[in-house]
């Protein structure tokens, strides 16, 4: 269900203060979790503080005759917890309406107060994806196997077809509803809203994306191989922000903070103390 990673184990856990350049501003970088496996589908929920994520164990992931194995977690002042009634492979964070969704291989269900997941909407459907624009109301889902995006209505429990993106493997909406993927064909896109045709976007490797997202400043960012790209709507051609030493797996924002997720560990990157 989860395509296949050619994975780096990070060079270090920490590093020089400010010694990282991101969008032409020093940062610095410390380790604030490892574990056994892969974290990857990071999402931050600023009114707690909770970093989500989804731990993927690779042995499963590497071996074609069984079935990805992968739960769901939770990153709260520091130490993991895993939310043990649901087999989760993505979180969305709904920040005006305080609420957590957690897709599963039955469907998508809300997380409670006591780190437990309600059901929601969609049973019995695998959802391998879930994206939340914080600009509308609209939840993004990605069924399993055909990897189709559709947009869910959680209080009808209905779910509408996006239209001209045949799959998505990663994916992002930015404020204009632009909605910016990675298919089969190992090429980053965006389909335009209003359009029918996607755009591929120039200079990127093939096969080379991992993790997509979009900061608080409406900014599509794209965690590939090789780095940290800004990925405008009006310009096919990405503008880089950051270079990394390291495969990334996961990618989140709080703020100017951003998270990173790499094979065994989640890195936090963060600028005030460089001011």
């Amino acid at each position: 269900m989860i395509p296949l990673l050619i994975l780096l184990v990070a060079s270090s856990v920490y590093a020089d203060n400010c010694s990282y350049i991101y969008d032409g501003l020093p940062y610095t970088r410390s380790s604030i979790l490892t574990i056994k496996g892969l974290p990857t589908n990071l999402a931050y929920n600023p009114n707690n503080k909770d970093l989500h994520f989804t731990l993927i164990d690779l042995e499963s992931l590497q071996n074609d005759e069984v079935q990805t194995k992968m739960d769901q977690y939770i990153l709260r002042n520091g130490e993991p917890i895993k939310i043990d009634n649901v087999k989760g492979q993505a979180a969305a964070v709904d920040v005006k309406n305080n609420k957590v969704y957690i897709s599963s291989d039955d469907g998508i269900g809300v997380l409670n107060t006591s780190d437990k997941v309600q059901f929601a909407s969609l049973k019995d459907e695998d959802i391998v994806q879930l994206y939340k624009p914080a600009h509308s109301d609209d939840l993004y889902a990605v069924t399993f196997p055909d990897n189709e995006v559709y947009v869910v209505n959680i209080k009808k429990n209905e779910k509408k077809k996006v239209e001209y993106i045949p799959c998505a493997f990663i994916i992002a909406v930015d404020g204009e509803e632009n909605v910016f993927y990675e298919c089969d064909s190992k090429y980053v896109k965006v389909l335009l809203n209003g359009f029918q045709e996607p755009i591929e976007y120039v200079g990127i490797a093939k096969n080379s994306a991992r993790a997509i997202t979009v900061d608080e400043i409406n900014r599509v960012i794209l965690a590939a191989n090789d780095g940290l790209y800004w990925l405008k709507p009006d310009n096919v051609i990405p503008r880089k922000l950051m270079s990394l030493d390291f495969v990334p797996s996961g990618i989140a924002f709080n703020g100017d903070e951003l998270y990173l997720a790499s094979n065994g560990i989640i890195y936090r990157y963060y600028g005030n103390v460089c001011k």
